[in-house]
């Protein structure tokens, strides 16, 4: 939504009311909008506070991702997404999902320690904190996407995911002085890609927002209470996997406001 309409939601964030959000928490895949819509910066400047997770799978411009910006170019905008939110705190990246599939153009994967490290390293470098990950769920709408491309999934035991995360994801994070956070594995890591202890603890006057779980997210989720305030407008990346398409050929990119307690 971010990407490709963000008048559309400059304009519903506005009519939700700027005293009734205490956590704007933007996803996006190409944060290059930030920095060249006006109406975006004007709502910045009225917000208490954003938070950006950028999401960099390293599958920019492959037959998954035919339409992402590479992954050179996205962390490219890094250091102007860390500027406009005011602290790298306040920048999150997901390598997210993890996948692995064989695709007419070849083996196409980001389950690859070298290929993550590269992340890491520029995560690091700016004072990031946190990369978000965890593995692609195979939802039937997936897997009948993929079949339309001509795309087999590789699934890989949920053991063998772990051990990938918690072997080499985590000490190479950690190297590059950035932590792993595992939302769908609670047994590796605690916290969610909305994290409202994180949101009340990075707030600029303290104020808390809701600590309860998400009751419409997967079970194993622990993401904290927010209202989704994305719309299912088509999109112009077209990446395979997407499970929020409308139709077989569109994505929609959402924003979440987190919650004040109620």
């Amino acid at each position: 939504m971010l990407c490709f309409y963000p008048t559309e939601m400059v304009c519903r964030i506005r009519r939700i009311g700027k005293d009734r959000i205490h956590t704007l928490v933007i996803w996006t895949k190409n944060p290059e909008p930030i920095f060249t819509n006006d109406e975006l910066r004007r709502l910045a400047e009225d917000l208490d506070q954003i938070m950006i997770l950028v999401t960099i799978t390293g599958l920019g411009g492959t037959y998954l991702e035919p339409a992402v910006p590479s992954q050179e170019k996205v962390l490219d905008m890094l250091p102007g997404v860390v500027q406009w939110v005011g602290k790298p705190e306040r920048v999150s990246i997901r390598y997210d999902p993890l996948l692995d599939a064989d695709s007419p153009c070849g083996r196409l994967t980001n389950m690859d320690a070298e290929h993550f490290s590269i992340v890491a390293k520029a995560s690091g470098s700016l004072g990031i904190p946190i990369i978000r990950t965890s593995y692609v769920t195979a939802y039937p709408k997936v897997i009948r996407r993929f079949a339309k491309f001509g795309i087999h999934l590789r699934e890989h035991p949920v053991d063998e995911v772990i051990a990938l995360i918690q072997d080499k994801f985590i000490p190479i994070a950690s190297h590059y002085g950035t932590e792993i956070r595992t939302c769908t594995f609670p047994s590796l890591t605690r916290g969610g890609c909305i994290d409202g202890a994180e949101l009340s603890r990075l707030h600029p006057r303290n104020e808390p927002c809701s600590l309860s779980k998400d009751p419409t997210q997967r079970p194993a989720c622990q993401c904290t209470r927010s209202l989704d305030i994305g719309q299912w407008y088509q999109c112009g990346h077209g990446c395979r996997y997407c499970y929020g398409n409308p139709v077989e050929e569109e994505q929609s990119h959402h924003a979440s406001g987190s919650e004040k307690p109620q």
